[in-house]
């Protein structure tokens, strides 16, 4: 039926276990990936709301010390 011989079959089992293990590797390095975008975003946001608050806190000071 087959064609293939033992030699071939071998490496065929052989590139497909190697290429399962690449695959796992790449969705773990993407899980990774994924995690620390979903931080940068929480600490970006973060950033921004500090920097809104110093801003809003400089103009009041400015403000109220030269508006009398």
């Amino acid at each position: 039926m087959s064609s293939m011989n033992d030699l071939e079959a071998g490496k065929l089992v052989a590139a497909v276990e190697q290429l399962t293990k690449e695959v796992n590797e790449l969705k773990e390095e993407m899980d990774d990936l994924r995690i620390q975008l979903t931080k940068g975003k929480g600490i970006l946001l973060g950033i921004i709301l500090i920097s809104s608050g110093i801003g809003v806190s400089v103009s009041s000071a400015f403000n109220k010390f030269i508006g009398g």
